[in-house]
């Protein structure tokens, strides 16, 4: 009989940001960081690659228009603007003809050159002592991965698909991934990174998730099925709550 040792409790304290309590096993979710694949091309293919390029931002600028138009039917269009910021980025003229110089210049493929230049430009914005500018960080790397699984023929996997009820953790969750979020089996979800007035924990309180952020590397410490308890009020996640 004494075999059955329960797990101990750990508590991790961080910033409440969508009041409520849960209790619910855990699904962990660990971002797949696409390998960018790279090769030389030829000056011939430029127009074929600039191609690639714009059907790759008309199918991402749909994909958002119709994340905006979903969230603006369940939580109204206040909340459903967060996704203006994302469709800037898709139309931003800068960015664009900064990766068509560098595509012209360094003749890689496409992917490699978006990926790099987009990089680049959300790396200078999150070393930006201001939080506006690093939510907009955010938005590019959200907005990258989106059109990089285009160009690359991939969707990302959707946490939609999740059939059970749970508590969702996880480093950090961008606004499309909140987005997505099935409300009737999202009992809370928990983030390392975050901020109370970061677009995440804005779609939280509107969607009415429970939700904790800024708890650190919590994401590293468990696992799926690990049974938690979240605290929106106080900010606490407890893990194996006895």
């Amino acid at each position: 009989m004494g075999d059955d040792v329960r797990p101990a409790e750990q508590r991790f304290e961080g910033i409440a940001v969508a009041p409520g309590i849960a209790r619910a096993p855990v699904v962990v979710h660990r971002l797949q960081e696409e390998e960018i694949p790279y090769w030389k091309i030829s000056e011939r293919a430029i127009p074929e690659e600039i191609a690639r390029f714009e059907a790759a931002l008309i199918a991402t600028r749909a994909e958002l228009l119709e994340m905006q138009q979903r969230i603006a039917e369940a939580i109204g269009a206040k909340d459903a603007g967060i996704f203006d910021a994302h469709l800037l980025v898709v139309e931003d003229r800068t960015l664009i003809d900064e990766v068509l110089r560098t595509l012209k210049r360094d003749l890689w493929n496409i992917e490699y050159v978006f990926h790099q230049v987009a990089n680049r430009y959300s790396k200078t914005l999150s070393e930006i002592d201001d939080p506006y500018l690093r939510e907009r960080a955010l938005d590019i790397n959200d907005v990258t991965r989106r059109v990089i699984q285009n160009l690359m023929g991939k969707s990302g996997r959707s946490l939609a698909e999740i059939d059970t009820p749970h508590i969702l953790i996880a480093h950090n969750l961008t606004p499309s991934d909140t987005a997505q979020l099935n409300r009737n089996l999202v009992l809370g979800f928990a983030t390392d990174m975050g901020s109370r007035t970061s677009h995440t924990a804005i779609m939280a309180r509107s969607l009415n998730i429970p939700s904790v952020v800024a708890l650190h590397d919590v994401s590293e410490h468990v696992e799926t099925g690990d049974h938690v308890l979240i605290d929106g009020y106080s900010g606490y996640l407890i893990v194996n709550p006895t």
